[in-house]
């Protein structure tokens, strides 16, 4: 843009503002030496005025000692002419959230990789924030923190009033104000914590940059309240169901290779949970201390992306909040690319609770999932004998879901104080739909010698149907949900009458036949759902026919329905 090459990014300005410089002659020096005024008396808007600032600061060496990186796909498309039409009346021009949202963060057009993220987390912030006077009294000698924030009673419109805080200035603020010493550090019995910082620079950071038309970002902090939740991160951050950051705070005295391992323990990078995602962000904190990390799922190991953040130092927060604002960044980028990162199999959130039907939650914790039962459920639906007994009895079935404890052991639910019910479950599975008849010939076999087993120990399933047929990763199926599960011939107190055949009603003995035909109705269920079963082989529709009428047999059994031809009948199948 001037006659000196590279002392500004070009991308700040419009034509107009290029054609004042231009035509006033200033140079790349004559810029590094104006004020505010000269800016002023140029006609430039307040706007403006605030990113040539921060520039000029940039350029005189305040990151000198930072290796400043940006590419060029990756320079902030910053048009002033544009944000100065977009229907903003002028009066709340300063007020709005989404608008400083655009100024303070950039619009990546790739997601970087992995090898380009510490430098990219170095880039400076296009804006300086303007915050009250009064959180800098405190910090008026420490003249590096004005490369991050500007005081807002310097800061006017073109009117002459003063420009008013935005909510993008409040992790600012708080990284000013919240009570720190550099020379004795704060302790847990102390009146501040230092989770409470990170939450103020790393949360308060992330929920101020999110557009408030689109809540897209997700984030919990993990409180220690049972043994179940020392299997948690201690704090959590997700995007589209996928966990994307998660922290791990030690105390002071505790090596950084405690908290590597504990990162990669907590992890469970399967496509599940993360799908095609190029890597997640992680932290470390031991006690003020605090370094940033990436997961990298091909080596299966963290690297260092950061500096060692002190939170006891102002500057450093101020250096923490912009590298969270470039972590912002490079979220919003993975978002805008998500069609990339997506896989054909169903995903699941990890460590983030799912509301089922009000009264049961599920939570999916790596290589078990937590399953709760609310007090008031168990006593309209369950009986929690019976839950401990079937899990306990059916322990030894290959491909049926089971209850451990949390060291990997089998084991039974928990009936808790309350009267609430906890099962910890495993394998994990994921929802799979078959996509030929081969494929589908598989899942009845499975199920059917699940069912066989079940029998042979006096229990039935009851609750036979697709969301309750899961795949394992090695391929196996797997059938889950055993809380609706009874003894064989016991007199039914209640009826799922759309699954269960017209025979099983309130009054009479529930038969392990029934389980049969629930089956049955899985493959009718098939009919007309994929162009690969437009044709069904001649055996598949009279096996599907048999096990529907299976019910109308007290005799007929899931061992002979085994035995029959399309269950061991060769099929070539060339779909996938």
């Amino acid at each position: 843009m001037f006659s000196v090459e590279g002392y500004c990014r070009k991308d700040l300005f419009n034509k107009e503002s290029e054609y004042k410089f231009r035509l006033k002659q200033i140079d790349g020096k004559t810029f590094l030496k104006m004020t505010r005024n000269d800016f002023f008396k140029m006609g430039i808007s307040g706007l403006l005025i605030l990113h040539l600032e921060a520039e000029i600061l940039r350029l005189h060496g305040y990151y000198k000692n930072e290796n400043y990186y940006e590419p060029e796909e990756l320079l902030l498309k910053f048009n002033s002419f544009e944000l100065r039409n977009n229907n903003i009346p002028k009066e709340n021009f300063f007020n709005k959230k989404d608008l400083f949202q655009q100024l303070i963060t950039r619009k990546l057009l790739k997601v970087p990789s992995i090898y380009e993220l510490k430098r990219f987390l170095l880039t400076p912030l296009p804006m300086r924030v303007f915050v009250p006077s009064f959180c800098l009294l405190n910090n008026q000698e420490n003249s590096n923190i004005y490369s991050y924030v500007i005081p807002q009673e310097q800061c006017f419109r073109e009117f002459g009033n003063i420009i008013p805080s935005s909510p993008i200035s409040l992790p600012f603020i708080n990284a000013l104000t919240y009570p720190y010493n550099s020379n004795s550090p704060c302790q847990e019995n102390n009146l501040i914590c230092y989770n409470l910082i990170i939450d103020a620079l790393i949360q308060g950071t992330l929920s101020c940059l999110q557009s408030q038309k689109s809540q897209w970002i997700y984030m919990a902090r993990n409180f220690i309240q049972s043994k179940e939740d020392l299997l948690r991160p201690d704090w959590m951050c997700w995007i589209n169901d996928h966990l994307i950051i998660h922290g791990i705070e030690l105390p002071e005295n505790v090596e950084w290779n405690v908290g590597i391992q504990n990162i990669i323990d907590k992890t469970h990078w399967k496509d599940i949970y993360y799908s095609n995602l190029p890597f997640k962000f992680v932290y470390i904190s031991k006690g003020p201390i605090l370094r940033w990390y990436v997961f990298d799922p091909l080596k299966y190991q963290i690297i260092s992306i950061s500096q060692d953040f002190d939170l006891d130092r102002i500057l450093d927060r101020l250096r923490m909040i912009r590298t969270v604002i470039n972590i912002y960044n490079v979220l919003d980028s993975i978002k805008r690319n998500w069609v990339q990162f997506k896989i054909n199999k169903s995903t699941h959130p990890l460590y983030l609770t799912i509301n089922r039907d009000g009264g049961t939650t599920i939570e999916f914790m790596g290589n078990l999932v937590k399953k709760s039962l609310s007090t008031q459920k168990m006593k309209e639906n369950f009986n929690y004998d019976t839950i401990r007994k079937i899990y306990l009895e059916t322990s030894h079935i290959k491909n049926l879901i089971h209850c451990i404890d949390l060291e990997g052991n089998l084991s039974y639910p928990i009936l808790t104080k309350d009267g609430s019910c906890k099962i910890f479950l495993h394998p994990v599975g994921y929802y799979y739909y078959p996509k030929n008849e081969l494929e589908v010939k598989s899942m009845i076999k499975t199920i059917l010698q699940v069912l066989k087993e079940m029998h042979q120990v006096n229990w039935t399933h009851r609750d036979i149907y697709w969301g309750n047929i899961l795949r394992q990763d090695n391929g196996d199926w797997l059938i889950i949900d055993l809380e609706l599960g009874g003894p064989v011939n016991e007199i039914l107190q209640f009826s799922l009458w759309n699954r269960w055949p017209e025979q099983a009603v309130i009054g009479k003995p529930y038969l392990a036949c029934y389980d049969i035909y629930q089956v049955g109705t899985l493959m009718d269920e098939l009919k007309g759902t994929d162009q690969y079963f437009n044709n069904y082989s001649k055996s598949f529709i009279q096996f599907k026919n048999l096990l529907l009428e299976s019910a109308k047999d007290d005799n007929f059994t899931a061992e002979m329905a085994l035995r029959h031809e399309w269950l061991s009948e060769v099929i070539t199948c060339s779909h996938d």
